[in-house]
């Protein structure tokens, strides 16, 4: 079993503090992994969906003024809207599923990076902010719907007059 290196859990550590005395976040450092993570369903919860849709979302919530927090992935293909605790679920989902929205369940660990700056890995789209409350659940919901309904839709494609069989 690889021992921990002391100078790495002494900045998990670090962080840790950072972002429970700053945000009153419940993050847990994972020893194995090297790595910051908060649970879901309990204090905060999560909306994921494509960068293009997320970018524009995001747009709305400013506008609002009620941006928070959101990371992407390592590719920065997903974004993960952090939110307040979403309470009872929409029965509903099937027109976010089809844009491809995922709300995580209760007990999903989501990885947070070591620093507030930090560019590599987990990057911070938006990031948090000290005595900023987290975005209602139901309003980032609502705003992604809106928002999906503003997109236009592409039509299915045609098939060219050249290159139609019979």
């Amino acid at each position: 079993m690889k021992m921990p290196d002391l100078d790495l859990l002494r900045e998990l550590a670090a962080a840790r503090t950072y972002y429970e005395e700053r945000f009153g976040w419940p993050v847990t450092i994972e020893v194995n992994t090297e790595r910051l993570v908060i649970p879901l369903g309990q204090r905060l919860d999560a909306v994921v969906m494509p960068e293009a849709l997320g970018s524009r979302v995001l747009t709305e919530l400013r506008i609002c003024l009620l941006a928070g927090p959101v990371l992407a992935d390592t590719g920065g293909d997903w974004w993960m809207f952090l939110t307040g605790p979403k309470g009872t679920a929409p029965k509903d989902v099937a027109d976010l599923r089809c844009v491809e929205v995922h709300l995580p369940a209760a007990g999903t660990l989501v990885v947070i990076p070591r620093e507030i700056g930090e560019t590599n890995g987990w990057p911070w789209i938006e990031r948090p902010r000290p005595l900023h409350l987290l975005p209602p659940w139901p309003a980032v919901l609502a705003t992604t719907r809106r928002t999906c309904a503003r997109i236009p839709r592409i039509p299915a494609p045609r098939i060219p007059d050249l290159i139609r069989t019979r």
